[in-house]
């Protein structure tokens, strides 16, 4: 059964654009004969997205699985340009095509030969068609950099404020009230911006662009945002140049935004963060169901809950000192170096190291999404080439440590010495040989309650660590008296 697959894509999906709109390049699609003969049609859109880069354009990554797994005719778009404005993605697409000749590829305006006059024409094309992106790229920075020495918003409009179709921008009267009060709330000293958060989740006070609610990040860069006040800078994202009056209105007053703004230069790492290793991170879950993520504040490593959804704080307490667990955390291996139970000696030597267990996905999933939002800043003309490059550079690298330290054997865990092993090792060593019994520790009021077994490893765990509070009865059942327990 004979399978024809339309590609669409858009760069801006907005009906009031003058673009060639999804539904007519379906539409012309269909209507070309070796579309029509087909049995079956299926179409795979990419709307908003640019045709610079194959990253984040999951319309035709899927449509290249659906080619690879066989059975398609004809693959059509609406032209050349539509799917690609790449050069490389371009030729890329051709070499895959020329070894499936029995897949047509065909266009409403221009055509795909496969013979050398053929692909010479198609490679002009793909170049032309990367040019023209380029050069667009290139006048839409120079027109927005030019607006935003005049004071124009260029880029994104905060909350608290719309854009008309004329270009002006507005006091959103609806949203500014809720603005107002993060500003006012914040700058009393009242409240942290994890206090904050939570409250206005819990009332509801959520901008209707906020479509995961109130996060502490997201208060701090709210009150640091000079646009309330009315300045902007050639790059408001990078603050370039000298402050400049802004064309909009200001929406809270300067002693407002100068009062948050102490309050956040006090704000521990803000202006940059050192990166720190923590032994419980990734681990740790508190009592609510809220993971717990490390920070370091005032010298000390704590782990919050970033739960901010409910009416009142989480009955787990507000933060745990990493201090506070770590006695508890040693005394396990206290256990476990007298027990040396011999038993589970071979059992935990094959388990994997703990590294090649922990792939990363969501820093990796983090990494894809940067990557997305750098090319979305690129193509509306937000940032430069050269910035682009040198993000993409730099993400890479990191994708490729990450990548490599999950795949790096980890330490083996030998119950003969762990002792010193945790003693002596530094907080990642620490945390490889916590990783190896347990997905998650569970925490509540400062002290490990409970715990999840090593995945794979459910039985052996549990019954080692059966034994292991048996034979030290005053050691880990921490301050509540309580054995920790099994929670899956």
């Amino acid at each position: 059964m004979a399978a024809a697959l339309i590609y669409i894509r858009q760069s801006r999906h907005k009906a009031y654009e003058r673009t060639v709109s999804p539904e007519v390049q379906e539409e012309t699609c269909r209507s070309l004969p070796a579309v029509a003969s087909c049995d079956e049609v299926e179409v795979y859109r990419d709307l908003d997205v640019s045709g610079g880069s194959l990253r984040g354009r999951r319309g035709f990554l899927a449509l290249m699985e659906r080619l690879k797994r066989g059975g398609v005719a004809v693959v059509a778009a609406y032209d050349q340009s539509r799917a690609f404005r790449s050069t490389r993605d371009a030729l890329e697409f051709y070499a895959f095509l020329a070894e499936h000749r029995e897949v047509e590829v065909v266009f409403v305006h221009g055509r795909f030969d496969r013979s050398a006059v053929g692909g010479f024409t198609y490679t002009t094309l793909a170049a032309a068609h990367e040019l023209e992106r380029r050069m667009t790229g290139e006048k839409i920075r120079e027109a927005k950099r030019w607006a935003a020495t005049r004071g124009e918003m260029v880029g994104a409009v905060p909350a608290g404020y719309r854009r008309h179709r004329d270009g002006t921008v507005t006091i959103d009267e609806d949203v500014a009230p809720i603005v107002r009060r993060v500003f006012t709330e914040y700058a009393s000293g009242r409240y942290s911006s994890r206090e904050l958060a939570r409250r206005l989740n819990a009332e509801g006070a959520i901008p209707p662009s906020f479509k995961g609610g109130w996060r502490a990040d997201t208060i701090t860069q709210l009150v640091a945002n000079e646009a309330y006040i009315g300045i902007t800078y050639v790059n408001r994202r990078r603050r370039e140049g000298e402050p400049i009056a802004a064309c909009w209105p200001a929406l809270v007053d300067r002693e407002t935004f100068e009062a948050c703004r102490r309050r956040l230069g006090r704000h521990p790492g803000w202006g940059g963060r050192k990166h720190r290793d923590y032994v419980f991170q990734g681990l740790l879950r508190c009592v609510c169901g809220g993971r717990l993520h490390g920070h370091f504040v005032r010298g000390r490593r704590r782990y919050y809950c970033r739960r901010t959804d409910l009416a009142e704080p989480c009955s787990g307490g507000r933060s745990v000192r990493e201090d506070d667990l770590l006695p508890q955390a040693r005394e396990i291996f206290v256990a476990l170096e007298a027990m040396q139970p011999e038993d589970f000696t071979e059992a935990l030597e094959r388990m994997p190291p703990a590294a090649s267990r922990r792939p990363a996905p969501d820093a990796l999933r983090q990494i894809d999404a940067a990557l997305e939002r750098a090319t979305e800043a690129f193509v509306r003309g937000w940032w430069s080439e050269e910035r682009l490059l040198a993000e993409r550079e730099r993400l890479e690298a990191l994708r490729q440590e990450i990548e490599r330290e999950a795949e790096a054997p980890g330490p083996r865990v030998h119950f003969r010495g762990v002792l010193d092993a945790w003693d002596r090792g530094d907080a990642r060593a620490r945390r490889d040989l916590l990783a190896c019994l347990f997905d998650e520790l569970h925490v509540r009021e400062g002290e490990i309650v409970g715990y999840t077994p090593a995945k794979g490893y459910e039985a052996e765990v549990v019954a080692l660590m059966e034994r292991v509070c048996r034979s030290s009865p005053g050691g880990i059942r921490g301050n509540s008296g309580e054995h920790l327990r099994l929670i899956v």
